[in-house]
C-alpha cells in the first residue's frame, strides 16, 4: 500500500471539507462581527452628537455623525437607516428620562 497516496487522499478531503464548511462559516461569522462593530460605531456617533449639540440641532447633529463614519470609512449614505434608527432610539432614551 502506498502511504503518500493515502495521505495525499486524506489532505484533499480535507481541504475539500474546509472550503465547504469552515470557509462559509468564517465569512458569516465575521460578517456578523462587522455589522455588530458598525452599529455601534452608529450608535456612538449619535450618542457623541446628542451630547455635543444638545435638542434640537438635527442638522447639525446629522452632519456631526455623518462625518465621523466617513472619517473611520464608513459610507454613511449606505448606513442612512441604521443611523436614523439610532436617533430614534436616543431620543426615546431622552424622552424616558424627562
Amino acid at each position: 500500500m502506498d502511504w503518500n497516496l493515502v495521505l495525499e487522499f486524506i489532505i484533499t478531503v480535507a481541504t475539500i471539507a474546509v472550503a465547504i464548511f469552515l470557509v462559509p462559516w468564517l465569512k458569516e461569522k465575521l460578517g456578523a462581527e462587522r455589522a455588530q462593530q458598525l452599529e455601534e460605531l452608529i450608535w456612538k456617533a449619535v450618542q457623541a452628537a446628542e451630547q455635543l449639540f444638545g435638542a434640537g440641532n438635527g442638522a447639525e447633529k446629522k452632519a456631526y455623525v455623518v462625518e465621523y463614519l466617513e472619517a473611520r470609512g464608513v459610507d454613511a449614505q449606505a448606513v442612512d437607516a441604521d443611523i436614523e434608527a439610532a436617533v430614534l432610539e436616543v431620543n426615546e432614551m431622552v424622552k424616558g428620562a424627562q
